[in-house]
């Protein structure tokens, strides 16, 4: 076979689109393949009807097509060559740079403790989970247990990274102090040849696959960015000539309540639109700071970004810039209307404001939401139950757990989590102690130190007194109803996590410790507190406390917190849809990521007579609430 081991071999159903397209329609003269002349046997192929590459614009052989180099430092090796010495250099341990579809991955073996901690310390990652590419659907369930829609997924010419339940204690060192892995499979054929020539050298396990990037920066995208970034990290560079001209990250989806669901969306889904079930204006919606994506519609269809980032960073500032003109230029959009956040200091309002069109500002919730319906096309009214880590309130309060009324244009808040406060603010949300202080003086007044003060052993006495006395003044102590703050501290008083080194780092831990057995739910107390349902913790937080204090596992203290959680929203949607006999919920937010509550809270709702919606085609995270503003822009919806 003339194409044997090439690493950019492609048919009409599959290679690389949307990071190599420039304009449209979708030609090869519109695409980085321009370049490239094909060869007489290409060009038969591509102009025969009867041929899998008829049409296939990124035709290519060794011939005519791109190539792969090996880059040493002091020299190079190109073709076979390069990719025998490649894989060569992964077997012995050695970390490196691989092109791919979207981007540079950072790649070792997963077992080799010296390349993952070298890794780590690059990166700024001391625990937060890599993903690994294995070579097989077969050697993934030799690693993990795969369900039939996570084999579908994982099979799929989308290709992302399934978070799939480990068989072992095999590979832990990729994701540790976690139940489940992420995990894909080769999808361009420089990795199918990678993995081809790994086992002949006997190596079949996985290998980290990561972004070729620091914390928080877009994913590298060519040779100079590598050599600017990623210098002193990789031992080589395996590159090819063929450009990338539009940057995506790897998608991620996991499998909770039944249905294959999107963490991130990036690779492999964009630009797909989602169908809405009306057409209006044509919308920009900018997203959130976090996680950030944008959304463009045209008539009845949305399009999303891929995965932006962090906009606190200058650099996805500028990536979103780029990403929001290429998407405008390929949809042919000219926004009237411009949606943002509701906060007025974010990065992703001011970057809204910049923009032509009538600004449309939406509240954080409201847009998770809506997000939901939007993609499932539902009709109003419903109820949404919106839990995350912080989104800026109407009341100028950090919200996090809340009841929405969605109904003829129009949402209400109708119940949250009772406020707490949040010392140090965002510093709470890696301080899981913060929280949960906080939580212990609204449980036990001015008991609380009698009652839970052996649990802050070890931590520094003056921070503790400072932190103390910030909460007691409300200085730099918001009020929240953060659901993931309130998670963060049930992951402190079950004593799994005192501080995180990256995001929701203990409330996943938690919920790695599921299934804990039969063991009951812990109570939260449903009021009804000037005109809004209000569901009061302190139940819990002192039964938690008495079962860690009594020696009971973390597990159980898990166990109980998810199931408490599920009977606690039961209820309260129970009583925020007794007026007007609403029988519609949505989930969405953050939170409802972690599968064992999405799965709980769905069960109870169902059993209590309820239609449960949440999110599938985009993230419940805030990589998703772009197209809620841009639903709720478009609709014109308003709060009562």
């Amino acid at each position: 076979d003339r194409r044997y081991l090439y690493p950019f071999t492609n048919c009409t159903n599959c290679g690389p689109r949307f990071t190599i397209v420039k304009s449209v329609p979708y030609d090869r003269p519109a695409t980085t393949m321009a370049a490239f002349k094909m060869c007489p046997d290409c060009l038969r192929e591509y102009g025969d009807p009867l041929d899998r590459r008829f049409h296939a614009q990124p035709n290519a052989c060794p011939v005519c097509g791109p190539a792969v180099t090996l880059d040493l430092g002091a020299k190079s090796l190109e073709g076979p060559a390069a990719l025998e010495r490649a894989a060569a250099l992964l077997a012995a341990g050695r970390i490196g740079a691989l092109q791919s579809l979207g981007g540079f991955h950072l790649a070792c073996r997963a077992g080799s403790a010296a390349a993952l901690k070298k890794l780590r310390a690059a990166k700024s990652r001391p625990h937060k989970p890599f993903a690994v590419m294995v070579p097989s659907l077969a050697a993934a369930r030799e690693l993990c247990r795969v369900s039939a829609a996570e084999a579908a997924a994982l099979s799929s010419p989308e290709a992302p990274v399934v978070m799939l339940r480990r068989r072992g204690g095999e590979f832990v060192e990729p994701a540790p102090g976690l139940s489940r892995l992420g995990v894909m499979l080769p999808y361009t054929p420089l990795h199918a040849a990678l993995f081809a020539l790994l086992e002949r050298k006997g190596f079949t396990g996985p290998l980290v696959m990561t972004s070729g990037n620091f914390r928080d920066e877009p994913i590298c995208k060519d040779r100079p960015e590598v050599a600017a970034r990623l210098r002193g990290v990789a031992s080589f560079t395996l590159h090819h000539d063929r450009p990338i001209h539009n940057r995506a990250d790897d998608s991620v989806a996991f499998e909770a309540a039944g249905e294959m669901r999107l963490a991130r969306r990036a690779r492999g889904y964009v630009p797909t639109a989602v169908k809405l079930a009306a057409a209006g204006p044509s919308v920009a919606a900018c997203g959130a700071d976090l996680k950030n994506t944008f959304c463009l519609t045209r008539g009845a269809e949305a399009f999303l970004s891929q995965h932006i980032g962090d906009l606190s960073e200058p650099q996805n500032q500028a990536f979103f810039g780029e990403t929001l003109a290429n998407m405008r230029r390929l949809l042919k959009a000219a926004p009237a209307l411009v949606a943002h956040d509701l906060h007025p200091d974010y990065a992703s309002s001011a970057l809204a404001r910049a923009l032509p069109g009538r600004k449309v500002a939406v509240q954080h919730h409201a847009a998770h939401a809506l997000s939901v319906a939007a993609e499932h096309g539902l009709q109003e009214p419903f109820i949404a139950l919106v839990w995350d880590g912080t989104g800026y309130g109407t009341d100028g309060k950090i919200w996090g757990s809340e009841l929405l009324v969605v109904d003829r244009k129009t949402w209400r808040r109708a119940g949250h989590l009772k406020y707490f406060r949040l010392p140090g603010g965002d510093a709470g949300a890696l301080k899981a102690w913060r929280p949960a202080l906080a939580l212990f003086k609204a449980a036990y007044g001015a008991d609380w130190k009698k009652n839970t003060g052996r649990l802050f052993a070890g931590l520094p006495a003056a921070e503790l007194r400072t932190v103390d006395r910030m909460a007691d003044a409300g200085v730099n102590s918001p009020l929240t109803s953060s659901m993931g703050r309130l998670f963060d501290a049930f992951a402190f008083i079950a004593g799994v996590r005192t501080e995180a080194t990256y995001e929701a780092q203990g409330p996943m831990e938690l919920e790695s410790l599921l299934p804990g057995g039969a063991a009951g739910a812990y109570k939260f107390e449903l009021r009804l507190e000037a005109g809004l349902l209000e569901l009061d913790p302190a139940p819990a937080v002192r039964a938690a406390v008495s079962d860690r204090l009594a020696g009971r596992s973390p597990a159980l203290v898990s166990a109980r917190l998810h199931a408490g959680l599920a009977r606690a929203a039961a209820g309260l949607v129970t009583a925020a849809a007794r007026e007007r006999h609403l029988k519609k919920v949505c989930l969405s937010g953050g939170v409802f990521q972690n599968r064992a509550l999405l799965e709980g809270v769905t069960a109870a709702l169902r059993k209590k007579g309820f239609t449960v919606y949440a999110n599938r085609q985009v993230p419940s995270n805030d990589g998703g609430i772009s197209l809620g503003q841009a639903w709720y822009a478009l609709k014109g919806y308003r709060q009562v």
